[in-house]
């Protein structure tokens, strides 16, 4: 047995006279080398995991976020880039690490769906919406998802503003720069170790806009608001319209501690070209005799309604500018027996006809097209004649269990041509192998019909998109369609940039209620059309204030130094 050195024994005996060990040190130790052995951020660990490719870009933004702005930051990427990749990355990493295990995501009410999908999907992360008295339980652990509208109301931001989160990602972070707001007095009192704020127009008229959020972020960074103005906007005459800014070089140098911009020119990112074409059916003479029974009787019923009972003739409207056989069972629950008789006895349409005409070319060229439809009663009436026309196709819609979704998707993409679907698919499935959509009918919202054709004209997709559209002629769609088209040119704005003219005709603005209001408080269709050319003309004067302050934004922010 070899000798035991003195200075051990030594140390053994210094070792048991000194005091116990404390059970909070030692954990501590632990922790902190734990600490010390995670990779730093300039390895991302999330890759391996994901389900799909980020661009270079993308992962350079979340490393730069990460290791250079600390986790808290102004995701500011031209629309249509993927904000929303660049902060599921963000989120990624942070959770894998341990950082991020009380997670918020603040987002319109009509994205709480897209980002729930891609966060499971592409990510692999757990979500949880803040809906009903029960989800603060049901999502532990759980990236907690919440509409703007819904975290600003009882009892929803109690619960959210009680504890402080690890992260909170807000996505069209601009809605939030009004302290005054209702939106922005509620991300003022919530509190989180890292923000992601997501927006692509960081400035509007105001320059107080940019320091609004880039003080969310960081407080202080651009100083108080007196020596802001100060430093960096021009004094104006009283009266001369928003004031412009000053000292533009040192403004860009400081939001970029804590700001990423990227615009489509400089990361070499072009969509492919697309093609929209309106193709005008003139309906059978059963079918506008019926349609025009309707809106008659809706317009007549509407004026002596109350306002709560309009939302249920407007549906029914809709119903009707869809097909007989989706307006048939709501004209029965309304007691309107004789228009539904009417409805049920339509066999054919003249739509249905028009695209089968249009998919037969597409079916034999191979190519691969998605027909979108509204409502379910419609989808069965095309799944029966598409079959019958001896075409294979693929059935999605809301009331498939998961698994079935995903074997629809798989069939269409690896097996059949064809793809018949309800609004379902419009959110947050994508379909780019695909390349050619028609509308069978359309939503009156003009979000959904982007969030249509979303699915298949986005980053990844190789080819030319051919969009058609099946408009009924005398139908409420066709003028509704026509305004989107000739005023803000609907189907040339890249996915993403419609929200951005929407909103800014005002915070509460609802297309298709205004559309409907205009069509039953007006006496006759001369009117209705005077009313549409009304609001056409606010929505261009909105598209333009979007493409100035697009402007501005690359003026103020200018391009990024490399993370």
């Amino acid at each position: 047995m070899p000798a035991v050195l003195p200075e051990f024994l030594e140390l053994i005996g210094r070792l048991r006279a000194g005091p116990g060990v404390e059970l909070g040190r030692s954990q501590l130790v632990d922790a902190a080398a734990a600490v010390l052995g995670r990779p730093g951020f300039d390895t991302l660990l999330s890759g391996p995991g994901l389900a799909f490719t980020p661009f270079d870009y993308q992962l350079q933004t979340a490393q730069t976020v990460l290791r250079r702005m600390r986790g808290r930051a102004i995701l500011a990427d031209e629309v249509g880039l993927g904000k929303t990749i660049e902060a599921g990355l963000v989120l990624s990493e942070l959770r894998m690490r341990g950082m991020a295990s009380r997670a918020l995501v603040l987002t319109p009410a009509g994205l709480v769906g897209q980002w729930r999908e891609e966060l499971e999907r592409k990510f692999g992360l757990p979500t949880c919406v803040a809906r009903g008295p029960d989800w603060a339980r049901a999502g532990e652990g759980a990236i907690v998802l919440a509409s703007i509208a819904t975290a600003r109301r009882e009892p929803a931001r109690a619960s959210l503003v009680a504890d402080a989160w690890d992260v909170i990602v807000v996505d069209e972070a601009h809605r939030l720069r009004s302290a005054r707001s209702a939106s922005g007095r509620l991300a003022r009192s919530l509190t989180s170790r890292y923000l992601l704020l997501l927006t692509a127009t960081p400035v509007e008229n105001r320059l107080q806009d940019l320091y609004e959020l880039v003080n969310l972020v960081a407080p202080g960074l651009l100083g108080t608001p007196a020596e802001f103005r100060r430093a960096h906007t021009e004094p104006r005459a009283a009266g001369a319209g928003p004031a412009l800014p000053r000292n533009v070089a040192a403004l860009r140098a400081r939001t970029r501690e804590v700001m990423v911009r990227h615009r489509r020119g400089e990361v070499a990112l072009m969509l492919p070209q697309r093609l929209a074409e309106t193709v005008l059916v003139i309906p059978n003479a059963d079918e506008a005799q019926l349609y025009a029974r309707i809106v008659t009787r809706v317009r007549a019923t509407a004026r002596q309604s109350p306002a709560q009972h309009r939302l249920a003739l407007r549906a029914l409207t809709r119903l009707a500018g869809s097909s007989p056989a989706a307006v048939a069972p709501t004209l029965a629950k309304v007691g309107w027996r004789d228009l539904s008789g009417q409805a049920s006895a339509i066999r054919g349409t003249a739509k249905t006809a028009a695209l089968l005409g249009r998919l037969r070319p597409h079916v034999d060229a191979a190519e691969k097209i998605v027909v979108f439809t509204a409502f379910r009663q419609t989808l069965d009436t095309l799944v029966d004649a598409v079959g019958d026309a001896g075409i294979p196709t693929a059935v999605y819609h809301g009331s498939l269990s998961r698994a079935d979704k995903e074997k629809a998707i798989t069939a269409f993409r690896d097996e059949v041509p064809v793809l018949l679907t309800t609004e379902s698919a419009g959110e947050g499935r994508n379909l780019q192998f695909c390349h050619v959509m028609v509308n069978l009918d359309l939503p009156w919202n003009p979000m959904q019909i982007e969030q249509r054709l979303g699915r298949i004209h986005r980053i990844g997709q190789v080819h030319e998109v051919l969009l058609t559209n099946l408009v009924a002629q005398g139908t409420i769609e066709q003028r509704v369609l026509h305004v989107l088209e000739a005023k803000i040119n609907l189907f040339e704005l890249v996915v993403g940039e419609l929200d951005m003219i929407l909103g800014r005709i005002d915070d509460d603005f609802d297309f298709e209620h205004s559309i409907f209001d205009a069509f039953v408080d007006s006496a006759d269709d001369g009117e209705f059309a005077e009313r549409l050319e009304v609001l056409g003309t606010r929505l261009a004067r909105a598209r333009d204030e979007y493409l100035d302050s697009r402007g501005a934004v690359d003026g103020l922010v200018g391009e990024q130094d490399p993370g």
